[in-house]
């Protein structure tokens, strides 16, 4: 007699809890691989900091020297000036401070890594005005590989100047300055903790795809367009492991992640950063950096994943020795203490992410899609 529908039933059951104890034992195996290399790492990064530090101290003694010096030179002249007050003197005199003036001025200038360095100055010269002069320009840059490439420095300007583009338009979030926002994020947690870093690199993964789509629809003006196409064309819901079960087989969408679920994710992210962000805001910059995206990654990031993905994170986060807030601050935005100048620059990356968040958010409630797979 041939197997009844009963015990056909129960072979497919073995048979998956089989391949879910096997993936299991490869899960806890990449998590003690993981551990070790965290442990490395981390031990390396404690020794770049050490040097890092040092080579602070080593900058500030020889600015110390140069300021001297320049003290020196600077009463030197003055008595010149007073044994014998001529024109020479006084040219002397200008042209010192015009040094001492060019060498501050060199010393705060902000270094800019990436293709928009020219928008960021056109828009300091021309703040509160509407610029519309690289409208054509986003689908290049979101194109260019150099744009999310973890080679280019993380700069917090630059960060700020994204967001501040993309909270213009929450309704219709640009592509480029959003997507490209998040992605600089993930520099930031590789310059503060490469172990921490580890558990965002999905982050650069979703990134990539949302711009694998871009690329595809070359019509498409702004993020919540993209999703609303996908919702017309009924893709919304593929996540590259359902599409066969949703009737796509051999089609065009038979590995096709979608948008919508991709970009869910980006504002998961992007809502734990604004959580994270408004804490740094609440602090005096003597709190444990670590502690504080920790709170916000059991918040609001680990009720969306796994248990071996919570457990990962943890052990990072438990392996991190980051410091404290203005030791952050101090190494990732370059300012040397925790001061009204940092803050502001933090409160408007916080309220542009807010503007953001809720301009996706929105989308995603009106469309029921708050619960994408």
């Amino acid at each position: 007699m041939g197997c009844t529908c009963a015990e056909d039933d129960e072979r497919r059951k073995m048979k998956h809890i089989t391949k879910e104890i096997s993936e299991e034992r490869i899960i806890i195996e990449d998590i003690k691989d993981l551990e070790k290399n965290l442990i490395e790492k981390e031990n390396s990064e404690i020794r770049q900091v050490k040097t890092s530090e040092e080579k602070i101290e080593n900058e500030n003694n020889s600015d110390t020297r140069q300021t001297q010096e320049i003290t020196q030179k600077k009463s030197i002249i003055q008595n010149d000036k007073e044994e014998n007050e001529n024109e020479n003197g006084k040219e002397i005199i200008e042209s010192n401070n015009d040094i001492i003036v060019d060498k501050q001025e060199e010393k705060n200038e902000p270094k800019i890594n990436i293709e928009v360095k020219e928008e960021i100055k056109t828009e300091e010269e021309d703040e509160g005005n509407e610029l519309i002069s690289d409208a054509s320009k986003w689908r290049e840059y979101l194109r260019d590989d150099n744009n999310f490439s973890q080679e280019i420095p993380f700069d917090f300007k630059t960060i700020l100047y994204k967001l501040k583009k993309a909270a213009r338009s929450p309704e219709s979030l640009n592509p480029f300055y959003t997507i490209s926002a998040m992605f600089d994020f993930t520099k930031f947690f590789k310059k503060i903790s490469s172990a921490l870093s580890m558990g965002f690199s999905d982050i650069v993964e979703k990134c990539g795809i949302m711009r694998t789509i871009f690329a595809e629809n070359p019509d498409t003006e702004s993020i919540q367009e993209l999703l609303n196409k996908e919702l017309k064309l009924d893709i919304h819901k593929l996540n590259g492991d359902n599409n066969k079960k949703l009737g796509h087989k051999k089609d065009q969408y038979s590995k096709y992640i979608s948008a919508c679920r991709t970009f869910l994710r980006l504002l998961w992210f992007l809502e734990y950063l604004t959580d994270a962000f408004e804490q740094i805001l609440q602090d005096d910059g003597t709190g444990e950096m670590k502690k504080i995206l920790g709170n916000s990654y059991y918040k609001v990031l680990a009720p969306h994943h796994g248990f071996f993905v919570k457990k990962a994170v943890g052990m990072a986060l438990s392996l991190s020795s980051m410091g404290s807030v203005s030791h952050v601050i101090e190494i990732s935005l370059g300012h040397k203490k925790y001061n009204e100048e940092t803050r502001k620059e933090i409160k408007d990356a916080y309220d542009s992410m807010k503007i953001i968040w809720k301009g996706g958010y929105e989308f995603y409630k009106a469309n029921s899609l708050l619960d994408l797979e």
